[in-house]
């Protein structure tokens, strides 16, 4: 959870910001490496936009973190039920109408292809920025289960949206309110699509 984090319950509903006007409700992803900021920016998305959000982190098992935080990194088949609950929260959103954030690392576009199973279709927003700036980040985060030296392992994961995935790629080394800007940019366009 990012240091700024309201103490309210994620999964809620806010008031409309006028950064939101002409954009229609749907679902996010905001994907990218530990450290690259999606809780921050997804949070910020939340803020802006009215719409439910959750961390996904909060949806790993007890087991899943306890690894991860002993410097393990999880394998495809300790991802499955994580992707699973993740595939539910947006499901259920989806059938209410309701536009809805995840803030997930959605490395390979298999994990993608899970989210968007049963014919979802969220925006992926993937956050980039360099290696150097990402372990710094991480070094400097309190409290989180996830170590540091467990970058490399999840930069060598990471397969880049392609062309065909519903998708952009931000830069997340600006201000996160100059992110948050740029990704209500691309909803904007997005829905016009």
């Amino acid at each position: 959870m990012p240091q700024n984090a309201s103490t309210i319950s994620p999964d809620h509903t806010l008031p409309r910001q006028p950064a939101a006007r002409g954009i229609a409700p749907r679902l996010v992803v905001v994907m990218g490496v530990a450290g690259s900021g999606k809780s921050t920016i997804a949070e910020g998305l939340h803020n802006e936009l009215g719409w439910p959000w959750q961390d996904a982190d909060t949806l790993h098992s007890p087991e899943s973190r306890a690894l991860m935080a002993a410097g393990t990194p999880l394998d495809d088949t300790l991802r499955v039920d994580w992707l699973t609950r993740c595939h539910t929260w947006l499901a259920e959103h989806a059938r209410h109408g309701q536009g809805a954030i995840l803030a997930c690392s959605a490395l390979r576009r298999s994990y993608r292809d899970r989210l968007r199973a049963g014919g979802l279709r969220p925006l992926f927003i993937a956050l980039e920025a360099d290696p150097a700036s990402l372990s710094q980040r991480l070094e400097k985060r309190p409290g989180h289960f996830m170590p540091a030296s467990l970058l490399p392992s999840q930069l060598a994961t990471l397969e880049p949206l392609t062309p065909d995935e519903d998708g952009i790629a931000l830069q997340s080394l600006t201000q996160p309110a100059e992110t948050i800007a740029m990704a209500l940019h691309a909803l904007k366009i997005a829905g016009r699509a």
